[in-house]
C-alpha cells in the first residue's frame, strides 16, 4: 500500500504541472518511470518492459489505475475535452465487449 501512495504522490505531481501528460498514458508513465530511475527514456523499450521490477519501476497499469483515481478526485487535472470524450467512448465500448 505504502508504494501505491508514492505512485500517487508522484502522478499527481506530473499531473499538475504537464498538461500533455493528462492526456496521454504513455507519456505519463514515461515521465512517472524518469522521475523514479534517472534516463529511463533513454533506455530500450524491451529493457524497461521486462525488468521494471528490478529496476523499481511501477507497472503501468498501477499508473493508469491512479491516473484514473486521481482525476476523478480533482477535475481540475483531467484531460481536455477531447481526451475526455474520447476515453468515455472508449470506456463504453469496453463495457460492451466485456459483457459478451
Amino acid at each position: 500500500m505504502r508504494n501505491l501512495k508514492t505512485i500517487e504522490g508522484k502522478v499527481k505531481a506530473i499531473l499538475e504541472k504537464d498538461e500533455e501528460a493528462r492526456n496521454d498514458d504513455m507519456l505519463l508513465y514515461l515521465k512517472v518511470c524518469n522521475t523514479c530511475l534517472k534516463d529511463t527514456g533513454a533506455m530500450p523499450f524491451a529493457e524497461v518492459m521486462l525488468q521494471y521490477r528490478y529496476l523499481g519501476l511501477p507497472s503501468i497499469e498501477s499508473v493508469g489505475r491512479t491516473r484514473r483515481k486521481l482525476q476523478a478526485e480533482f477535475p481540475e487535472l483531467m484531460g481536455s475535452s477531447r481526451v475526455q470524450k474520447l476515453r468515455a467512448a472508449g470506456e463504453k465500448a469496453y463495457r460492451k465487449y466485456a459483457k459478451e
